[in-house]
């Protein structure tokens, strides 16, 4: 792990991230002030699930995985966070405990602003809060979907809903990531895949290309 000090480059990035983009650059300096950003040469866990949400992050390079250990032990991922993205804003702001664990890659270069900074920011500027407030709403809102799926909708409809959310033009996502993406292990996934197979709503290729779009939405829904 090394540090390395923010450049012209970093703030540009950092001022396109939504919980932010109410900021000037001035402020943002001032936000970050004292902040560095870290470079990690291994996968490592920036937090676990459960400790306090003492600060939020922005990731400048690579990707982060947030995942949650479920009770039956499953691990479940619940979004990749990449370059040019913020994660744990809504946690520090309201003071509570982190919902999620979260790992990066090797390489992945991460700036970590605290609680305190970004408070004190927003105590300066009131008519900020409005603002950001709107990004974080948006977010625990995406959250609150992923968790419901998990909960209410059976491994086939949620392979479903994952393929449902890809664009055309979208990378192909390999199958361990997309079982760890809707909370299942590698054989349930496969006897999901198959299901939507033998249903004709996909085809059996390595893109999973959807054959029966209405049909796939309605089973997703049911």
């Amino acid at each position: 792990m090394s540090r390395r000090n923010l450049n012209d480059a970093d703030f540009g990035l950092i001022s396109k991230v939504a919980v932010l983009s109410a900021f000037s650059r001035d402020e943002i300096v001032s936000m970050t002030n004292g902040a560095a950003v870290v470079i990690y040469n291994g996968r490592e866990l920036l937090f676990s699930e459960g400790e306090l949400a003492e600060q939020f992050f922005i990731v400048i390079k690579g990707q982060v995985r947030l995942f949650r250990i479920l009770g039956d032990g499953r691990v479940t991922l619940f979004h990749l966070v990449s370059a040019g993205e913020s994660f744990a804003e809504a946690v520090v702001l309201s003071g509570q405990r982190y919902p999620v664990s979260a790992e990066c890659d090797p390489g992945s270069e991460i700036i970590a602003i605290s609680r305190m900074q970004l408070v004190n920011r927003l105590r300066n500027d009131k008519a900020m809060i409005g603002r950001m407030m709107q990004s974080l709403i948006e977010r625990e809102r995406f959250f609150y979907r992923e968790l419901n799926d998990l909960r209410q909708r059976s491994p086939s409809q949620r392979l479903a809903g994952f393929l449902l959310s890809q664009t055309d033009d979208a990378e192909i996502v390999p199958k361990h990531v997309i079982a760890n993406r809707i909370g299942v292990t590698p054989e349930t996934f496969s006897r999901a895949l198959r299901k939507l197979e033998d249903n004709g709503f996909i085809a059996r290729d390595t893109r999973m290309s959807i054959l029966d779009m209405d049909g796939l939405r309605q089973f997703a829904r049911r």
